[in-house]
Order: structure tokens, then sequence, then C-alpha cells
């Protein structure tokens, strides 16, 4: 078509070299407007560039994100504008994209389903915005994301499973997080591909738990208040490489506090309040090779000796980052790999609380004590199979603690043997031995925490003699395998409950007779005598509940007779012989009163007055022999 097109404006068809001439003058006004009209569009206030797979809208002052962009975008930067709230769907269209940048907004609000559509999303840029909390909804269907940057946003807390939805991530930056005041157990849970982790500057107090970041690589914690770094701070940390520590505050390192940090090759504690470190702390550090102390307080005495011994021997030649001695006067500046031990006058560690003989059962825990009178020393253990178990080395059921401690999460019949503690510091070391026996448990014995028996007499009094039945019931709990206590005092036998008779001595009265003795007794008691007080406090509710049902049940019947037995009135009829006397009839008339007069009566005898008020209703002469008596009745 096109070789058509230029024989049509030339005149003739056959090819020629005039003919490609003209073609190549002609190409950018016969092609141009096509490829003007397959070209995607810009949005207006941005820059593009390579058929809009790279829009730049940098500093155009954009409330929201502008709609127009194409959907070959695979690079989009939205920074330094006054962006608020990214709103569902906003970027559904942008298949392609693979970095976003919304750093330095305003951003406070990423609403759910913001990234909807970014399937080939590897890069987020967050930072420098005013988001309160963690997007975690927001990050669903991102399953390529490599690289997430939340650093420098009001963000008060880290929840479990905060990012549990991109476990894809490689790179988390979250530092400067100044106003973070709680990060979960479990807010690193699911980041298994996660190899950079930033919290520097997020006033951390504690190292969080960083356990499930098997690969993590890179651990930046610097510009912290960490104050003291523990034992098992680190745990997990297998494949760490580089620690950055820097102006952490960083007062004391405790014993086993790099036990994990097998693989580390660099570690930087310049800029705290060091004054002096444990003995052989970085023994577990095989692979160290380069290591920042300096800008410390360091004390030069006997405790940093072993320090200076261990630079000499890592980095020689590597001085101008160590550190030097702060105090005292007579070693002020001097580089510590330069110390002497004929500078000091150091003794030999003293243990404090030696180990002692331990008898346990298999399958116990079990420790042997190796205390000494600071933490500056290291401590070790010779075991009986001539293992040396040193603070940075551990096996499946034995570790050495922080504090020297050797740990048996389980013993067992190989363990049985001597153990001897080796503490060591720059000027020698002491030792303590102590033999742990492990005896098999007792498949047939049961242990008994709680037995009593009841003894109730009886008498008799066929034969003339005193004489009781006793009824013992034991009552216990069993323990099918042995504990520390029971082991320690020997086994005691197993007890059956029983009900039986038996012929004794009548005594004055029932008693309790307490058969055992079994140490540890103070929790089941406290247990029993917590069901009695609930046992009795159900009794004395049932009860008033009871009376209270009582009480109203009289109080709803006699409410029920007042209602259907109200006042009424009764009809007395009362015959009297038709030959009454007038003086008799008006005897029978007097004040209120009713008179009954017998049968021949004469007068006011045979009177009898009643105790109510009758009303009296006198009959006419003509009606012969009634009178009728109306009284009310109440």
């Amino acid at each position: 078509n096109f070789a058509m097109q230029a024989a049509i404006v030339t005149g003739f068809f056959s090819p020629s070299p005039l003919i490609w001439l003209v073609q190549l003058l002609l190409w950018p006004h016969l092609l141009g407007p096509r490829l003007a009209e397959a070209s995607p569009a810009c949005p207006a206030p941005c820059s593009c560039s390579n058929q809009a797979s790279r829009v730049i809208c940098t500093r155009k002052g954009l409330n929201e994100v502008p709609q127009s962009i194409s959907s070959n975008t695979r690079y989009l930067n939205l920074q330094e504008n006054s962006i608020q709230v990214i709103r569902s769907d906003t970027f559904k269209h942008l298949n392609h994209l693979e970095i976003l940048q919304l750093s330095k907004n305003q951003i406070r609000q990423i609403e759910v389903g913001a990234f909807n559509g970014l399937p080939n999303l590897i890069t987020l840029e967050l930072f420098d915005n005013r988001l309160p909390l963690v997007p975690s909804q927001a990050f669903e269907y991102l399953s390529k994301l490599r690289e997430l940057w939340l650093r420098n946003n009001p963000i008060e807390t880290l929840p479990a499973y905060a990012f549990h939805r991109v476990p894809s991530l490689r790179r988390l930056d979250l530092g400067e997080l100044r106003k973070l005041s709680f990060i979960s157990e479990a807010a690193f849970e699911g980041l298994l591909n996660l190899r950079f982790l930033n919290l520097g500057m997020c006033g951390l107090k504690d190292v969080p738990n960083l356990t499930p970041l098997v690969r993590l690589e890179e651990l930046e914690l610097s510009g912290n208040q960490l104050g003291v770094v523990r034992p098992g701070s680190f745990q997990g940390l297998v494949s760490l490489r580089k620690l950055w520590l820097m102006h952490s505050r960083i007062s004391v390192f405790e014993r086993n506090a790099f036990d994990d940090l097998k693989n580390l090759e660099e570690l930087n504690l310049s800029h705290n309040s060091l004054h002096s470190l444990p003995h052989d702390l970085f023994t577990p550090l095989q692979q160290l090779e380069r290591v920042h102390l300096n800008h410390n307080p360091w004390v030069c005495n006997c405790d940093v000796l072993w320090l200076s011994w261990w630079l000499k021997e890592t980095v020689p030649d590597n001085s101008t980052c160590c550190a030097r001695c702060h105090a005292p006067p007579g070693t002020k500046g001097r580089y510590i790999g330069d110390l002497d031990q004929r500078d000091f006058t150091c003794y030999a560690p003293v243990i404090v609380e030696p180990p002692t003989d331990l008898n346990v059962t298999e399958g116990m825990a079990a420790e042997l004590k190796c205390r000494t009178g600071t933490s500056m020393t290291s401590v070790n253990w010779l075991t009986p199979n001539g293992t040396l178990m040193t603070h940075g080395a551990y096996k499946v059921r034995i570790s050495v603690l922080h504090d020297g401690t050797l740990n048996f999460t389980n013993v067992t019949m190989q363990d049985t043997g001597p153990y001897t503690c080796m503490v060591t510091n720059s000027a020698g070391n002491t030792t303590a031995t102590a033999v742990l026996n492990v005896s098999a448990p007792d498949p047939g014995n049961g242990y008994s925490y709680f037995t009593t028996v009841t003894v109730e007499t009886v008498e008799n009094g066929q034969d003339g003699h005193d004489s009781a039945r006793q009824f013992v019931n034991e009552t216990f709990i069993s323990i099918p395998g042995p504990t520390a206590a029971s082991a320690s005092a020997g086994p005691t036998g197993s007890m059956l409950s029983s009900l039986s008779p038996r012929a004794t001595r009548a005594p004055d009265r029932p008693f309790t007779v307490s058969i055992t003795d079994v140490a540890n007794l103070s929790g089941l008691e406290d247990v029993m005598k917590t069901t009695k007080i609930i046992i009795g406090c159900f009794v004395a509710i049932t009860f008033m509940a009871a009376v209270m049902l009582v009480v109203f049940y009289k109080l709803r019947k006699q409410h029920q007779l007042h209602k259907h037995h109200g006042p009424a009135r009764a009809i007395e009829i009362i015959n009297v012989e038709d030959e009454i006397g007038s003086a008799g009839g008006a005897s029978g008339i007097t004040g209120g009163s009713t008179v009954h007069m017998g049968a021949g009566s004469v007068g006011g005898s045979g009177q009898s007055p009643r105790n109510h008020d009758p009303e009296i209703m006198t009959l006419p002469s003509n009606v012969s022999g009634l009178k009728v008596n109306m009284k009310r009745n109440i």
C-alpha cells in the first residue's frame, strides 16, 4: 500500500531508485496522521513517553487521580500532589502497571479495592502521607507486589496479619512511624519471602516478634529506644546478613542476644550507650566480617579485654570503624583493639550458685543452674559424651539459657552422667560439676494428690460389747506418670478407692483421718474450697428462691379471696306465732338488736342479743308468723 501511494504521487508504478527516494521523503506525511491516531492519549496535566507507557504527573496540583491514563502505562508517578483519597477501582484499567508512586501527597484514606486490576504491580510507594493505619484490605490481589513503602505516616498500630495479603513482598519500609505504639505478635505473619525490613525511627522500646521472617536478610532498627537487647530478640532470623542498630540508646546486651544470627555478615552498634559486652557475645556470629562499635562510652577494663582479642582476629586492618576507650583516664582515646592484658589486673570468675546433683525420672523437665557474679562472663557446659554446649549452641531438647542454666525440656536415660559448668572471662575460667541421674518410670504406679478416709461408727449392742463398723471412703486424683515432686520424694504407690467394712473400737464421734501427705496439695485444696463455696452459694440462692415463691403464692391466694368474696347481704327469716302480743312485738323491736322468741313466750322473756347489727324488717300483720331479718356480713 505504501508503494502504491508513492507511485500514485509520482505518476508511475515501476520500481526505480527515484520511487524509493520519493517514498522516504513522503513517509512522515503519509503515515503521520495514522500514527497519531494509534498512539494513546496522555492526561492533560501530565507528561508521557514511550507511547504513554511512562506517565509523570509530579507537582501538578492534582486533587485526585486523572481518569484518562492509558491502559498501556507501566510507570505512573503521582508524587507531590494534593490527593487525599484513593477510591475503589481507581486503577482497574491499568493491567500493565508495574510501578505506582503516590508518595508525598495528603492521602488519609485508601478504600477497599483501590488497587483492583493491578495484577502486575511490583512497587507501591505510599510514604510521606497521612495514613492513620495500614490499608491491609486494599492490598488484595496484588499477587506480584515486591516493594511496599509506608514510611513517615501517622500509623499508630500494626495489627495481626497486617501484610498477609501480600506474601510476595521482598522489601517493606515502615521507617519513621513516629506515632507507632503497638506491634502485634503476629503483625508479620505470612511474609515468608521478605528480604528487607525497615523499622528505624519508630520509637520502639523492644524488638518486635520477627520470628516469621525466616528469609529476612537486612534489618534496620536504628533510631529507636531499645535500651536493653534481651535473649531471643532475633530468634528465627537464620538468614539475616545485615543488622543496623545505630542511635538506638542501647546500654546492655544480655547473653544469647545474637544466638540465631549464624549468617550475620555486618553488625552496626555505633552511637549507642555501651560500656561493655558479655564475654564471647559474638561467638555464634561465625560469618561476621564487619562490625561498627564506634561512638560508645566504652569502659576499658577486664570485661572488654576479650573484645580486644576478638577485634584483632576478626578485623585486624580496620581500626577506623571500631571502638575507642572512654574510661578510665589512663586508657581514654585508645583503640580497644590495641589493649593488652598487661594493662589490667584481672581475676577469674566466681560461680555464685553452682549446680547440684539431680535425680529425675525419664520424660521430666530438668535444670542445672550455674549462676555467676557478673553478666559479662560466658557460661559453657561439658556434657557426659564430651559435647561442649555454649550459650550460642543448642540442641532439640537441651539449651543454655541467658543466665547460664542448662535446660532440659525432657530428659532421657542417655542424659545420665556428670555435667561440668565452665565460667570464663579474660582472666581464666572456673568449673563446677553435678551429676544428673535419670531413672525409668514405673508404669504400674500412679501418684495421688489428694486422699482422705472418712470413718463412720455404728453402735452394735447384740453381744453387750462396744463395737463399731468402719467404712473407709478414699477419694483421690490419680496421675498415670511421675512428677518432679514425686520423683524426688520417691514413689508412693497406687491407692485404689474402696468402700469396705472394718471392725474397730467404737470411737466417741465420727472423725476424718488423713492417709497420705503428698506435696503440692495447695492447688487442689484451693480448687475444692472454691467448689464448696460455689455449691454453698447455689444452695442458699435456691432456698431463698423457694421461700420467696411460697410467700408470693400465699399473697396471691389472699388477694384472690378479697377479690371474689367481697361484702354480701344475708336474709334471715324467723317464724313466730300468729298470736303474739303487741307488747311482745314491741319488745322484739329494740334498739337495732334481734330477739328470738320461742312458742308461747310472753313479753321480754327468752331474749338473746346477737353480736352483729342486723337490719330488721317487720312484715304487715296479715303475713302470719314471718319476720324478715336482713344483715350485712363482711
